[in-house]
């Protein structure tokens, strides 16, 4: 004869039971949406400053004729750069400093600013980043 089992200790096992199906559900819907925003988001930038300047999520590196274009994530552990002093660029969150080509001049951070690819707009003379 099988052995019984108690009403609430039914209620939680069947609980488990169709958790499993929700999270993975939740976690695909998360993934799809995250693909969906990486692959439309785009950032325009019309007539940047000459010099470094921080324009949304991007740091601009204007010198003569020559645009960069890099993200305003910290290599060290991605806080978001929001300063500029004396052409260095400088992480809030613990001191790493970048010169204006995106290199480090200061740690913790040891890894260079990701370069973004950009493309001017024809008809509206804008910098378009694509962002992912």
């Amino acid at each position: 004869m099988p052995a019984k089992i108690s009403r609430k200790k039914f209620f939680k096992i069947f609980a488990y039971l169709l958790l499993i199906p929700f999270a993975y559900l939740m976690n695909q819907m998360v993934k799809d949406h995250r693909k969906f925003q990486s692959a439309n988001r785009e950032f325009r930038i019309s007539d940047p400053p000459p010099g470094l300047s921080i324009s949304g999520p991007v740091i601009i590196s204007r010198l003569d004729n020559d645009i960069n274009i890099f993200s305003s994530r910290c290599t060290h552990l991605g806080c978001k750069i929001n300063k500029i002093e004396n052409d260095e660029i400088i992480c809030p969150c613990h001191g790493s400093k970048y010169d204006k080509k995106g290199n480090p001049t200061n740690g913790p951070s040891i890894k260079a600013l990701k370069k973004l690819n950009f493309t001017i707009d024809e008809a509206t003379q804008e910098i378009v980043i694509k962002l992912s």
